[in-house]
């Protein structure tokens, strides 16, 4: 089959879909439309409840604990917080709001590259205050870090409340 009547038959399969899809479109049901005395009637006016009725089921629903499964007050008193925004126990009333205590400063990530000697030194990185790797020996203070020890393969760096006990990483360990 050539060129020429392979594009020609492909131009008339696009008319026959083309003239099929406008068929089915002529044929399709248009959309239903409500009647015009329908959109212009208005709703009927809501039923007046009397005043009295209405405050008594308000006593009723507030004086029954409606929240709670038994329906009867707590067993235990409970107190507003007495401070805007607090919630729960620390805002009961006479007691004074509780003291803020700041987090703990984040540990660093301490790691060791390597390990040489005698006498032994090793590369410790992650040091607070200072960038890549430091060399370090037995006795060292790096801020709070003090170097305790260092044999051919452990570092102990001790700091006022950790001692991290560290050993060489390899590249898998990353």
């Amino acid at each position: 089959m050539s060129r020429r009547r392979m594009e020609a038959l492909l131009w008339i399969l696009a008319l026959a879909v083309v003239l099929l899809g406008w068929s089915r479109w002529r044929r399709a049901e248009p959309a239903a439309r409500a009647p015009a005395s329908a959109l212009s009637a208005t709703p009927p006016e809501p039923r007046r409840v009397p005043r009295e009725r209405l405050a008594e089921a308000g006593r009723t629903v507030t004086g029954g604990n409606p929240f709670r499964l038994d329906r009867a007050p707590a067993p235990i008193g409970f107190a507003r917080p007495v401070f805007p925004g607090m919630m729960g126990m620390q805002g009961m009333q006479g007691m004074p709001p509780p003291e803020y205590v700041p987090p703990p400063p984040p540990r660093p990530q301490l790691a060791v590259s390597g390990i040489v000697g005698p006498p032994w030194q090793a590369l410790l990185e992650g040091v607070p205050g200072r960038e890549g790797a430091v060399v370090v020996k037995r006795g060292d203070v790096l801020g709070d870090l003090r170097i305790r020890d260092i044999t051919e393969r452990v570092v102990v760096v001790a700091s006022p409340d950790t001692t991290w006990r560290l050993t060489v990483r390899n590249p898998w360990q990353q």
